[in-house]
């Protein structure tokens, strides 16, 4: 099944999904029962569910649904979250400290949500777009690679050309950009500034190189070109790397807020529906 059938199949589960809780939810309003306790079991059930996606992340070796299948799970059981959300609360502002911990916790664990969905869809697209995929946790190896590729040059460039021309300009210009990465900020902005100033700096001296140092200047060129493509690779990642130390904690604490609520819901209520 193609991605946009998959997309609109879903997206049709879940409408029919949202219909079927809140004709639940009437019938059990109707019949003058608590509904607020059936919307509250299961608004806890799904996000206890879509907190199990980031255990499913740490055990990939488990035989269980693919990882990508159960992020769609999670994108559409998080549409369904709002809904349970504002069938549990109503179309008022919460009473109370707890309630307004546990919704403000709510709409912080969806924004973050929304953001991370969106940085994931944006940030493959440029990744796609921008050479090979790169694991992340290797990106540091890469360029520890270079940077002594890039050392080993210029040193040999010294001992067989005896000129310290272009050993003088990596060590004044280039040193600190191949020891880690760099320029994340603009690489996030789609700016190829950086860059370009490390190509014209390097221009601007080959009209003082002899033919060979020409060639050390050429390979060196290159791994320039290289260090930046792992420094752009590096941003986008980390970007969504970050983007967990929000949205996981987050969560974390949306559940344990909403277990005290659901403890005093029931103290102060017997728990009778």
């Amino acid at each position: 099944m193609k991605f946009a059938a998959r997309r609109r199949r879903n997206l049709a589960i879940t409408i029919a999904v949202s219909a079927i809780l809140i004709g639940a939810h009437a019938v059990y309003t109707a019949a003058l029962r608590d509904s607020a306790f059936l919307s509250g079991w299961l608004l806890l059930a799904t996000v206890l569910f879509l907190a199990l996606l980031n255990i499913r992340k740490k055990l990939p070796m488990l035989p269980v649904v693919s990882a990508s299948a159960w992020l769609q799970w999670h994108i559409y059981a998080g549409w369904i979250s709002i809904v349970l959300f504002i069938l549990h609360i109503g179309i008022r502002f919460p009473d109370g400290w707890l309630e307004t911990i546990l919704a403000g916790l709510f709409v912080l664990v969806v924004g973050s949500g929304a953001v991370g969905l969106a940085l994931s869809r944006i940030n493959a697209r440029r990744l796609t777009r921008h050479g090979e995929e790169v694991v992340f946790e290797r990106i540091p190896v890469f360029i520890a690679t270079l940077r002594e590729e890039a050392d080993a040059l210029v040193v040999r460039s010294v001992a067989e050309i005896g000129s310290t021309t272009i050993a003088d300009f990596y060590a004044t210009h280039l040193k600190a950009f191949f020891d880690g990465p760099r320029n994340v900020v603009r690489h996030l902005g789609q700016s190829n500034r950086a860059l370009f100033t490390l190509l014209t700096r390097i221009g601007d001296i080959e009209r003082y190189l002899s033919p060979k140092e020409r060639e050390v200047s050429a390979e060196l060129l290159d791994l320039v070109r290289k260090k930046d493509a792992l420094d752009y690779h590096y941003a986008h990642q980390a970007t969504l790397k970050a983007w967990l130390f929000v949205h996981v904690p987050l969560t974390y604490g949306l559940l344990i807020v909403a277990a005290a609520h659901l403890v005093l819901a029931y103290a102060f209520t017997g728990g009778v529906s």
